[in-house]
């Protein structure tokens, strides 16, 4: 069964060839609606193109709008990179209008959303809340135990990665049925050396292996069968790429 990576940054760019050669599939976040336009035509079979708005990309915000969002979220089968970000020199209520209304647009379309939370993991809740939608997916959280709970009672699911694996708080907190992987390459996986990629999961799959006294082949199929519930609440099974769909299907059958 291939790896799942929930997010990593790739560049539209690479070849189809090349990223087969990955063996995994991996949700590849855009930061901006242009860059979703580069690959919106795209048809790999392992790699989920997300439509996103990177909250610490200024130029994700100018060029920005419901108008040009809409037609692009028809053509994608998972949102991201989205959210909000404390630390960058965007305006927060900037970075706030544009998350409001790609929550907006994803109530009356649903769709997987990974989400960015830096430094504002409180104010990303309040948003949530205020705008309840399925299929939030809290990229690298790093919230307090107070607001992992609250995010646990608001439907949202979480993706960790390798830099998290020495400090498993998260995972202390956070039901088995509710946790995904992801690499956020090239940012989140530094500790997997020189054989860091998009999709290669193997050092947080460990860690979740002693966290739920499993073997690492059990917790693969885990994170698959969660992702298949998530996706099942959005409706989206059937918009993903066909790998997705192939390992989610597997997942489910024992094979």
């Amino acid at each position: 069964m291939l790896a799942l990576d929930c997010h990593a940054h790739i560049s539209p760019t690479v070849r189809p060839v090349d990223l087969e050669r990955l063996d995994a599939c991996v949700v590849a976040v855009t930061r901006s609606l242009g860059e979703f336009e580069m690959v919106s035509k795209r048809k790999d079979s392992r790699i989920a193109w997300a439509l996103g708005a990177h909250p610490a990309v200024i130029e994700a915000h100018r060029n920005f709008s419901v108008e040009r969002l809409r037609p692009l979220l028809a053509k994608a089968s998972v949102v991201g990179e989205v959210g909000l970000d404390g630390r960058c020199k965007v305006p927060i209520n900037t970075q706030q209008e544009t998350l409001e209304a790609i929550l907006a647009c994803l109530s009356e379309s649903p769709r997987l959303a990974s989400v960015h939370s830096v430094s504002a993991t409180g104010p990303v809740l309040e948003l949530l809340a205020d705008n309840p939608v399925p299929g939030i997916i809290l990229h690298w959280w790093k919230g307090t135990k107070v607001e992992t709970l609250r995010a646990i009672e608001l439907g949202c699911y979480f993706s960790v990665n390798a830099a998290e694996a020495s400090r498993p708080r998260v995972l202390d907190l956070v039901p088995m049925e509710r946790v995904l992987t992801e690499t956020d390459h090239p940012f989140g996986d530094r500790e997997e050396g020189s054989e860091r990629r998009p999709g290669r999961v193997s050092l947080i799959e460990k860690a979740l292996a002693r966290e739920w006294n499993i073997v690492p082949t059990e917790v693969r199929r885990r994170v698959w069968r969660n992702f298949f519930q998530l996706a099942s609440e959005v409706g989206g099974e059937a918009l993903l790429p066909s790998g997705f769909q192939r390992s989610m299907l597997a997942a489910g059958s024992g094979r």
